[in-house]
């Protein structure tokens, strides 16, 4: 068996493997035997067809595809074995490149491979940000209008008041294959103010002077810069029936609202949380874009190789995902892409930038992981487990259950060396210069989400990196 091996930039490698005339015939006439067993042919008994009469049966080339599933297999592990190779996933036969001689055709993914540089020498200057008057007046503002008192109008809808509609909105002139309808919403209580901006900006306005049992028909033509692109520069009507009119009436601040808000003596005491409330927050914003900046400084200083099959993967998990939110709008996948206009094949294109970055993400921190010797102990992992089962109601213990699964802990394990490893990267940022070991955890926990039933979830079995994918449609043979 000769190989020709070729190493590729994107961590792989080709592997052009010319199969021995006597294994291939061998491997022809033990699948005409598999087939004339499953198969029978009158005058023969099963198994015992002479090869050329099950290759007049069947035809040469599905004897071959029969073949080729076992021969295939058998010819990459022992061209793994030949070239000592160490494959991080199963490979692919990609080609057969002529089959007089046979010769094969694999690509073989090897482990990423990450240099991260000189990270401990990376400074990213760091500002406490400040709480502007500004802003704690625009805070308090909101506030108080969510004390509004809100109660049945028997007049027509004015500024600031809240009208209960129905409304569906369709394009006018919907291009080929795409859907027309816009929306359909029903009781929706719709706030009218000059920036009201859903469905379009401007509606506020073409409601006021509308009354309960009050119909009215709307146009809009969305402008080029409306955040739904398929909607941008078309025209839409509206067909909206008002319910309901209720008026607003928003109290002044005083020391009896502030105590109406919650534990506070006077406005004064409820102005001093609501700026330190509002530094905090402040804090933990900066905080989340500062360390995405060390992650950025560090990563440019990194070099990242992976083989494509990683990115496939994510773009996978991307697609799921998204078919698991259409599908909480009981939207399918196809509506979707009927309404975009776009096949499949456009959408996983245009998600793998997103997913080539949080592989080389992934990649990044499980290395600082390995450099700074990070580790999770058991207690970790159960604290975690219980401050994620604490967060919603799981009387039963359902939630504990699905959390303690051995795939749901090395899950949680994860997690927690990745918040570690950029808790200790953004303390290397600040010039803190800390020990490697066991990392530090006080950061920002991820938000717990919901399982999809309430049974223990299954974990699916990984191919070994040492088998082949041979792909659903054969190999085009050479002529």
């Amino acid at each position: 068996m000769n190989i020709d091996t070729e190493n590729l930039e994107d961590r792989q490698v080709q592997l052009t493997v010319e199969v021995d005339d006597d294994r291939y015939i061998a491997a022809m006439r033990s699948a005409a035997r598999r087939m004339s067993k499953r198969d029978k042919i009158p005058g023969f008994r099963p198994g015992k067809v002479p090869f050329d009469v099950a290759v007049g049966r069947f035809g040469e080339d599905a004897i071959f595809d029969e073949a080729l599933d076992t021969l295939g297999q058998d010819v990459y592990k022992q061209a793994l074995e030949d070239t000592e190779l160490e494959p991080f996933a199963p490979g692919s036969l990609n080609e057969v490149v002529s089959r007089e001689p046979l010769v094969l055709r694999y690509m073989v993914p090897l482990a990423p491979e990450v240099e991260l540089g000189d990270y401990r020498k990376v400074r990213v200057k760091f500002e406490v940000p400040e709480v502007s008057d500004e802003a704690l007046e625009a805070a308090m503002e909101d506030l108080r209008q969510r004390q509004a008192l809100i109660e049945p109008a028997e007049r027509p809808v004015e500024m600031s008041d809240v009208a209960v509609i129905d409304i569906e909105g369709n394009l006018d002139e919907p291009e080929d294959g795409e859907s027309a309808l816009v929306l359909k919403e029903s009781g929706i209580s719709l706030l009218i103010e000059e920036d009201t901006d859903w469905p379009y900006p401007g509606i506020a306005q073409d409601l006021v002077g509308i009354e309960a049992g009050e119909s009215r028909t709307l146009s809009h033509t969305f402008g080029d810069e409306y955040p739904a692109e398929n909607l941008r520069n078309k025209a839409a009507t509206f067909e909206v029936s008002c319910q309901e009119v209720k008026s607003r009436f928003i109290p002044e601040w005083s020391d009896d609202l502030a105590q109406a808000v919650g534990d506070y003596e006077t406005l004064l005491d409820l102005r001093v949380k609501a700026r330190e409330n509002l530094a905090e927050s402040a804090e933990r914003e900066a905080e989340a874009e500062y360390a995405e900046q060390v992650i950025e400084k560090v990563g440019d200083g990194a070099t990242i190789t992976f083989p494509p099959l990683l990115a496939d993967q994510e773009v996978d998990d991307l697609l799921h995902d998204m078919v698991h939110r259409l599908e909480a709008q009981n939207l399918k996948l196809d509506d979707y892409l009927q309404a975009e206009s776009k096949t499949e094949a456009e959408v996983r294109d245009e998600l793998r930038p997103r997913a080539e970055d949080r592989v080389q993400r992934a990649l990044l921190l499980g290395k600082v992981v390995e450099e700074e010797e990070l580790k999770v102990g058991d207690e970790q992992i159960a604290e975690r487990i219980q401050r994620l089962a604490g967060s919603v109601q799981d009387p039963e213990g359902n939630i504990i259950k699905a959390l303690s699964t051995p795939q749901s802990r090395r899950r949680i394990e994860n997690d927690l060396l990745f918040e570690g490893a950029i808790s200790r990267l953004v303390s290397v940022a600040k010039g803190e210069e800390p020990e490697k070991g066991v990392p530090d955890l006080d950061v920002e926990e991820p938000e717990l989400e919901q399982p999809e039933d309430d049974g223990e979830p299954t974990q699916e079995e990984s191919p070994e990196p040492e088998e082949l994918i041979i792909q659903e449609s054969k190999p085009e043979k050479e002529e």
